[in-house]
Formats: structure tokens, sequence, C-alpha cells
């Protein structure tokens, strides 16, 4: 009986939520050691805790340049982090317990079917296998071939810096091991903004992980023809995937062939346009200055970050479903319809309140957090953040994205210690923090009440 009141308090949501929180205070600790420090001296605690969240919450926000202030043991752990974080606590964990030959009991698939938002438990161990195969392989692929770039640079730290991108970028984790680049501090992937051999596989990695190991899965079950057709799930995200990249691609060159990208040749203005137009989502690598842009790319870089990656996947943001969802209930509303259908299926009413919930929490909480960050560095003498940078800076943490205008180290630490929450929130995800610590109501279906007489519109 007390085991059974034990399960019902700590439910998956709950275990999720409170497992990132762990792993991101060890994270913390170990990174305030000495010994993961070029200098050898002990790092200020909040800094740690914001760079573990970072890494855990694969965002790539930082307060201080990784190769410059980590060294190797510090860096192998800023990558552990950012391998748990990517593949999920649960996923993290059904790992280890496979290498240690453990029994996955009842509640742990229970647990891994609330991670992957799946809705039956059938299957869901071979899935993690599957997906924990997927991953390694791709990283292992990643990292081969930006080693043909990254050897030539670098000699023979080329191949650390290679497996380190490699796994950050499918982690859409947004860190780097590449020092002040050409005098620029924070500088990330510039010194190769021109680069196709690091850029393309980079990018590759990027949309690979951001659209989801169920898609990654169900695409594979359909070329080894064990289905004969992809699912609406994965058709849905293939396509806003590839809407949202092209249509980024094509406003971004048109905004700023001549603006920061000015001084680029043709083809680098095509292949940094596209890189431009991949990386907000969820990535956080940059291979031109985010401050440079113009009001316009500024904003469409946003909505980019807002909108994120795919369920299920190493990104953030609100989901690219959600927003499918929250349009195509739009469309069939106004053409007068009274269910959401799409291919002969019809879209429950559970999951477009759930779409609706997502949207209005996350614009809640980046507003909230901006107007609070605004007031906190009103009063801080070593920073002169603007309220876009400000939105900026928060959108790209709640949508764990890792993009910046360069204030990231100069925020006051209620600031660094809101953003921890801000990326830790859109990490785990606004419904999963919700249902961890919100009452659950015993609603009785058979109740049906008259209709709310309110005006709307």
């Amino acid at each position: 009986m007390l085991e059974k009141k034990r399960f019902k308090i700590m439910t998956p949501v709950r275990v999720i939520a409170i497992g990132f929180a762990l792993i991101i205070f060890v994270g913390a600790f170990l990174l305030s050691l000495p010994i993961a420090h070029n200098n050898l001296k002990w790092f200020p605690f909040i800094d740690a805790l914001f760079t573990s969240t970072s890494a855990v919450c694969v965002t790539g926000l930082i307060v201080a340049d990784t190769a410059t202030e980590f060294n190797l043991f510090g860096q192998m752990v800023i990558l552990l982090l950012i391998q748990i974080g990517g593949l999920g606590v649960m996923t993290a964990t059904t790992l280890l317990f496979l290498m240690m030959r453990k029994r996955i009991t009842l509640k742990n698939r229970l647990m891994l079917q609330e991670a992957l938002s799946q809705d039956r438990l059938q299957g869901i161990v071979q899935s993690i296998k599957m997906i924990l195969i997927l991953t390694f392989v791709i990283e292992l692929a990643g990292a081969l071939v930006l080693m043909c770039s990254f050897i030539p640079a670098y000699g023979g730290y080329g191949v650390w810096v290679s497996i380190f991108i490699s796994v950050s970028a499918f982690c859409n984790a947004g860190f780097d091991i590449l020092g002040v680049v050409g005098g620029q501090q924070f500088g990330s992937l510039s010194a190769f903004a021109q680069n196709a051999f690091v850029c393309l596989p980079v990018m590759a990695l990027i949309i690979t992980g951001g659209i989801g190991f169920m898609v990654m899965l169900d695409i594979g079950d359909r070329i080894t023809r064990k289905k004969k057709k992809l699912s609406l799930q994965t058709k849905m995200v293939i396509i806003i995937t590839a809407v949202l990249t092209i249509f980024g691609w094509v406003a971004f060159m048109a905004t700023e062939w001549n603006g920061v990208l000015k001084d680029f040749s043709v083809g680098g203005k095509i292949l940094s346009a596209l890189f431009q137009s991949v990386t907000p989502r969820t990535a956080g690598f940059e291979t031109v200055p985010q401050s440079s842009l113009t009001p316009v790319s500024y904003l469409l870089t946003l909505i980019l970050m807002f909108i994120g990656a795919s369920p299920s996947s190493t990104g953030g943001g609100v989901k690219t479903t959600t927003i499918a969802v929250l349009f195509l209930t739009s469309i069939r509303t106004l053409q007068g319809e009274r269910d959401v259908n799409i291919r002969r299926s019809k879209i429950n009413t559970v999951l477009i309140k759930r779409a609706i919930t997502i949207i209005m929490f996350a614009i809640l909480i980046i507003l909230l957090n901006t107007i609070l960050i605004l007031l906190f560095e009103s009063v801080n003498p070593n920073t002169n953040a603007t309220a876009e940078s400000i939105l900026y800076e928060v959108t790209s943490a709640y949508a764990t994205v890792g993009l910046t205008m360069g204030i990231t180290p100069h925020l006051s630490v209620a600031s660094k210690l809101l953003l921890c929450l801000t990326m830790f929130i859109g990490r785990v995800g606004t419904l999963t923090i919700g249902f961890s610590i919100a009452k659950r109501k015993n609603i009785n279906d058979k109740i049906e009440y008259t209709d709310a007489k309110i005006m709307i519109g």
C-alpha cells in the first residue's frame, strides 16, 4: 500500500523533472571544481550552475568560453551533460540499465512512455535501444565528416573538436570548443561561415536531431519496409521542417544580402543564410553575430526560435506539431467545421487544448521573464542590455536555442538564476512541469453542463 502511494506521488512526469534537476546540480558541482578549469581555480557556483543547466537543457548559452575556461575534464563533463540532456534522463537511465543488464520494470516503462510522448507501452524498450544506436551512429558519422575540416585546422586536437561539435549539434546544444576565433570571443562557427564542409554536416546533424527520435524510427521502418507508409506525425514534421527551413533561408537571404552578409561571397551568403535559418531550430551555433541582424531578421529568428524543433527530439521550443495543430484548428474554424479533420483523421479536442496551453504559457513565461530581467538589469552597472537583447535571450533560453546578442556573461546573478529556470522549463516541457505541480481533478465525464454565454473576438 505504501509502495502504491509512493508511486502515485512520484508520477512519471515528476520523476523526469526531478531527474533533470538532480543531474543539473551534480553537473554544477563538478564544473565548479578546480580540476575542471585551465587555471585550476574554483569556478563561481552560479556560473557553474548556469553552464550545467545550459548543457543538460541543450541550450548553449554560456557565461565563459568553453575552450578557454574548461580543461579536458571540464569539457568531458559538459559533453556528458549534453548527451544526457539530448537523449533525455529516462533514455540515458535505460542505457545505464542495459549496460548493467538490469531488468526494465513496468514503472521504468511507464516513465519512458511519458518521456517519449507515446500512447502505448508495447515495444517501448526496443524503441529505446534503436534510439541509442541511431544516436551514436549519427554522432560518429558526423564526427568523422567534421574531422576532414578540423584536423587540418587544429591538428590532433581537431579529433576532439569534431566529436564535441558532432554531439553538440545532434543534441541541438550549441556548445563548441573552438575558443577565441579571429580575436572574437564566443565566435562559435564564425571562422567557418563560408566552409560548406563544416556548415552542411552541422546543419544535417541539427535537423536530424530536431525532427524527433520517433520520426527517425518511423522513416527507418519505412525504408526497411516494415511499414507500408509513413505516419501522419512523420509527414507533418517533415513538411513543416522543410517549409520553415526554406522560408527562413529565402527571407534571410533577402534581408541580409547587403546586411551582415555583405562581405561574404555569393556562395557564402547562400550558405550562411541557410545556416541562420536552421540554427534557431534549436541549435544555437552561429556563423554571423546576432547583434548585427536587421530588425526583420531579428524578428524572424525570434519566431523560428519560439517554434523550435519537433516532439521527442533533442530540440526545444513549443514544437512544430503544436503550431500545426493550432493552425489547422484556426483554418477549420474559419471554414465553419465542427471537428478538426486531417487525412481522414480527427484531431482530438484534448490535443487542441494541450496545444493552446503550451502556446499560452510559453508566451506568458517569455514575457514575464523578460520584464523581470529588465527590472534586474536596470540596476546592474555591468550590463547595457536592451529590451530587444533581453527578449532575444529569454526566448533563446525558453526554446533551448542558445543564440544570444552577447549579454549573457554580463547579466546579474538574479537574471542568470531566472534564465536557468527558463531553460529548465523549456527543456523539461511546460506541460510536464505543469502536470508535476498541479493537483489533478477527478472529473465525471457523464455530467455535461449547459454552454456558457461568453462573447469573444
